[in-house]
């Protein structure tokens, strides 16, 4: 039998959901897209004394990619100061969280909209480069994988608790 089936229900096998090997680089790439999301929001840290999102904002809001985007710049406009540290608290918290792999589904799902939302604003996702050029497209795909992936569940508090609750065999 190959290797991606086990033996456990009544009418005889079903899929795993990953081998031992894919456990680990996914462990290994929740990792890393922890520390790369922490170590962003310490370069922010200036961001809760001097929030440099107004200006930001007045950059983008002068060549929106469309309507929705203006609309959606003229919202967040009105409240830079709270953004600013909401983004920087949501990059050590997320970050770090994506680090120990604990609540990693509801992590990475938080860390992929605050990503999202940037290149929305931003209006990166609707150039040609987006999908050609160095962007964040490669980036923000990481996010769905570990959620899908389950990648807290090894070398991270998610799987230690999981496995927490079971009796051996």
């Amino acid at each position: 039998m190959p290797d991606v089936w086990k033996r456990g229900t009544a009418t005889g096998y079903k899929p795993r959901m990953a081998s031992r090997g894919l456990s680990i680089w996914l462990a290994l790439l929740r990792i890393a897209a922890g520390v790369s999301l922490f170590a962003a929001g310490l370069h922010k840290l200036q961001w809760f004394t001097h929030p440099p999102l107004d200006q930001r904002f007045l950059e983008w809001s002068q060549h929106p990619a469309n309507a929705m985007v203006a609309r959606y710049l003229h919202f967040v406009s009105n409240h830079p100061s709270i953004l600013s540290r909401m983004v920087v608290m949501g990059e050590l918290g997320l970050g770090a969280l994506l680090i120990i792999g604990f609540l990693t589904p509801l992590a990475a799902l938080l860390a992929f909209f605050m990503v999202l939302n940037f290149q929305f604003a931003g209006s990166s996702m609707f150039s040609l480069n987006y999908i050609t050029g160095q962007s964040g497209l490669a980036y923000l795909l990481i996010y769905p994988v570990l959620i899908l992936g389950r990648a807290g569940t090894t070398l991270g508090v998610d799987g230690m608790l999981a496995g927490g609750g079971r009796r051996p065999g």
